[in-house]
């Protein structure tokens, strides 16, 4: 036991400090924000956000940790002006987890437009100069050269799937760069958690014919199941002018956003992505293989001994399972949780028990559960107020339905 301790405490040890390296631990929101006349003028800022939220994991996949960017550039000359964008275009043709939808329709497809680039085949003027001519004066970009603006309304609401799937989502923040905010006020960033519950607000700085970058992320258990951006005052259109008083009219450029994972926990989902991952607890050696389905990548630890139960759940309540053994000659649970690597040890049951782990208090967490097939009784530890409870439910002999392999 001594040399498990150690070892488990090593294992502990080593992936919190992991987990530091790849996504630095935040306040419940840290906003970024910048202002410039410039691509320059911001860059330090978008760096910085980025550094917030981990490495760009690209087109595809499904991670636990990192971010996703779009820049709108490389949208092919079909889904650009004079043409729409599709609203999944970021999650079928380059999946990166997002769906656009408007505050008030969902799924049109003449909600949102990504400009032209100056090579494009019919000619059309970049910037959105094809809207109104006087666009492309006022505009700049960020990474040049596409913007992205709506054109049913001037919010545009962004929601989150696993990366070419259907499975919702959420991250960790959410960022955009605006170009021409003229006005404190009528361009912002609204969060929402996945409750619907507005957990995070944001105003975008000024800069008059410039750019503006509005970056939030988040931690302390906070994830962003929807935002809404709203862009200006006026929906850009013919004969729409920019005066910067009534008229603020916002174009959009870079969006940067956490690495999508699944909003709810799917069993032995290992690395978040919505989906079983292959896995395996070896007993001789207290060995854990696991294939992560979202990475196609190998992780193997070890954690436990040999007469160890390997249990499934997420305890901690990230929508991923933890690394969990029930011990049945001690009555003893010891945990990794998958949101920080914290260790934990709990006694609760006894030899001749059976775990039986899963969410009887409905608060989204996993509770330590056993059953007692010597008196036919559940015995439960609630997570959402650590109270104990009982229920007798069946006769010695009789296999608790969703029990640990024993």
């Amino acid at each position: 036991m001594k040399n498990t301790a150690k070892t488990i405490k090593n294992i502990s040890t080593g992936i919190f400090a992991m987990l530091l390296a790849i996504s630095p631990i935040l306040a419940a929101q840290v906003s970024r924000t910048a202002a410039g006349a410039n691509a320059a003028a911001i860059q330090a800022t978008v760096d910085q956000f980025r550094a917030d939220l981990g490495s760009n994991n690209g087109v595809g996949g499904s991670f636990v940790n990192g971010r996703r960017e779009i820049n709108w550039d490389g949208v092919p000359d079909a889904f650009s002006a004079p043409n729409f964008l599709p609203v999944d275009f970021f999650n079928v043709n380059s999946p990166r987890g997002v769906v656009f939808g408007s505050k008030t329709t969902f799924g049109d497809t003449a909600a949102f437009i990504v400009s032209a680039d100056s090579s494009n085949p019919t000619t059309t003027p970049v910037r959105f100069a094809d809207i109104d001519t006087s666009y492309s004066g006022i505009f700049t970009t960020f990474s040049a050269e596409r913007l992205f603006t709506a054109r049913v309304n001037n919010v545009t609401v962004v929601n989150f799937f696993i990366p070419g799937t259907s499975i919702p989502a959420t991250v960790g923040g959410f960022g955009v760069v605006f170009t021409d905010v003229d006005q404190n006020g009528p361009t912002y960033i609204k969060y929402y958690g996945v409750n619907g519950k507005l957990i995070g607000f944001q105003n975008a700085p000024v800069a008059n014919n410039g750019l503006s970058f509005v970056g939030v992320s988040f931690n302390a258990g906070e994830r962003v199941a929807r935002v809404e951006i709203v862009s200006g005052n006026e929906v850009l259109s013919n004969g729409i002018t920019d005066n910067g008083t009534s008229n603020d009219l916002v174009a959009m450029d870079d969006f940067i956003y956490g690495e999508p994972r699944a909003r709810e926990f799917h069993s032995s989902d290992f690395d978040g992505d919505g989906t079983s991952d292959t896995a395996i607890f070896r007993p001789s050696t207290g060995a854990w293989f696991i294939l992560n389905s979202g990475s196609n990548t190998l992780t193997a630890l070890g954690f436990g001994q040999n007469g160890d139960v390997p249990v499934d759940g997420d305890f901690d309540g990230d929508s991923r399972a933890d690394i969990t053994v029930f011990r049945p000659s001690t009555g003893s649970w010891f945990r990794l949780n998958s949101s920080n690597g914290a260790f934990s040890a709990v006694g609760f049951g006894q030899n001749g028990d059976r775990p039986t782990p899963g969410d009887y208090d409905k608060d989204g967490k996993t509770d330590i559960s056993v059953f007692r097939p010597s008196l036919g009784s559940y015995f439960i530890l609630r997570s959402s107020d650590g109270q104990f409870q009982s229920a007798q439910w069946g006769s010695n002999g009789d296999i608790p339905i969703g029990a640990s392999p024993q």
